[in-house]
């Protein structure tokens, strides 16, 4: 674990000499929670594209292990910082975001003729995440997200993830 946040320290650091512009990375890790196959570990990162200052869209996809499960997903969702909205030159953020996705349940008990193996669903995504600004580049955040699943073989219909990570932008 030392290894691990000593890594995410020196590549903040690193990548925060950069010019900002619009595009951003996420990284985030946590735990899976609040859905039918009990708690485990989460992983996800992700790719923005700032629209305006304070509105964004971001290819997120993430991982997350349960038992013999182990959950893939890409999700585009949009975000609305809405205290960066309220005042402009706040360290502090707070951003809602939603979007559609695509997941996949991978345990050796679903045998479908779908191209991935396992239980193929969408997902509806919604989630809240407060952001403290470190520099122009860099923050720190926590996610919190809901994801409401459609078009289901197995026992999964929903779930949460909290997450905490951080993001880079440039």
């Amino acid at each position: 674990m030392k290894k691990i946040t000593l890594a995410f320290a020196l590549l903040a650091g690193t990548l925060s000499f950069a010019q900002t512009g619009k595009w951003g990375i996420q990284l985030n890790h946590g735990a899976h929670f609040g859905g039918e196959l009990g708690t485990g570990l989460s992983l996800n990162g992700g790719v923005s594209y700032s629209l305006t200052k304070n509105v964004q869209t971001k290819l997120d996809a993430g991982i997350d292990y349960l038992g013999d499960d182990n959950l893939s997903r890409m999700t585009l969702q949009i975000g609305a910082d809405v205290i960066g909205m309220a005042k402009a030159d706040s360290k502090m953020g707070l951003t809602l975001h939603g979007g559609v996705g695509l997941l996949n349940n991978g345990n050796m008990i679903f045998h479908d003729t779908y191209l991935l193996r396992g239980d193929d669903m969408v997902a509806l995504t919604f989630g809240v995440s407060p952001t403290v600004k470190v520099n122009e580049h860099t923050g720190i955040l926590i996610d919190w997200s809901y994801a409401k699943l459609y078009k289901i073989d197995g026992d999964l219909s929903k779930y949460m993830t909290g997450t905490v990570g951080f993001y880079y932008r440039w």
